[in-house]
């Protein structure tokens, strides 16, 4: 009676580390696929569209008009998992979890993900923190979580990575536009010899205003 209950624990031990060791295995799978399901952002870099490659120019001015100018100031992206394509009903949020982002919230997107080949443009700019018409990004590597959900389901979870790269194009002087415009103004009435009133008198003058350029 003693084999037998000492062979029946053994079988009980082996069973539940077989179980222990399937559902780890189960969860190794779950998160390679969501970090392999070829989750990526296709960018439009000027006449260029990359992979998960973020280009901005970076121009200093000096001068009348000094300053940094980001050229362009936004890059337009779209989303897409190989593993789980755009359908019917879908949405995908993303949020840009890089370090050095404020995270209260992180900065975020939600786009519609039901038709094409791609989610619907994203404006990415460099920033670090979540901002309201732009989607904000870090010169270097940014790491995003993304969820696609269809319906309230979702179906999808996990994480990318794309580069962030500025270029110092150089520096170059600014000064301002100057502009003359000729302005006229009421400068009293004019009457006749009767006392009846003929119109306006107008005096006119030349003035100057001068602006940065945008």
């Amino acid at each position: 009676m003693k084999l037998k209950s000492f062979s029946a624990l053994q079988i009980v031990i082996k069973r539940t580390a077989f179980l222990i060791i399937a559902a780890f295995v189960l969860v190794v799978v779950f998160v390679n696929r969501a970090n392999a399901s070829g989750a990526e952002f296709l960018v439009s870099n000027g006449n260029n569209f990359d992979v998960n490659e973020i280009q901005f120019k970076r121009v200093e001015y000096v001068g009348q008009c000094p300053g940094t100018v980001m050229n362009p100031g936004t890059r337009k992206a779209q989303f897409v998992s190989k593993s789980t394509p755009p359908a019917p009903k879908r949405k995908v949020t993303i949020r840009n979890v890089t370090q050095g982002m404020k995270s209260n919230p992180y900065p975020y997107t939600s786009r519609g993900y039901s038709e094409g080949q791609y989610s619907q443009g994203v404006d990415l700019s460099l920033g670090n923190s979540h901002q309201t018409r732009t989607f904000a990004v870090l010169e270097g590597e940014n790491k995003f979580e993304y969820e696609i959900k269809e319906g309230e389901r979702i179906i999808e979870q996990g994480t990318f990575t794309a580069e962030v790269s500025v270029k110092d194009v150089g520096v170059f002087p600014r000064d301002t536009i100057c502009e003359e415009k000729l302005e006229c103004r009421d400068d009293g009435d004019c009457y006749d010899r009767n006392g009846k009133k003929r119109g306006s008198r107008q005096r006119c003058y030349t003035t100057n205003t001068c602006h940065c350029p945008d």
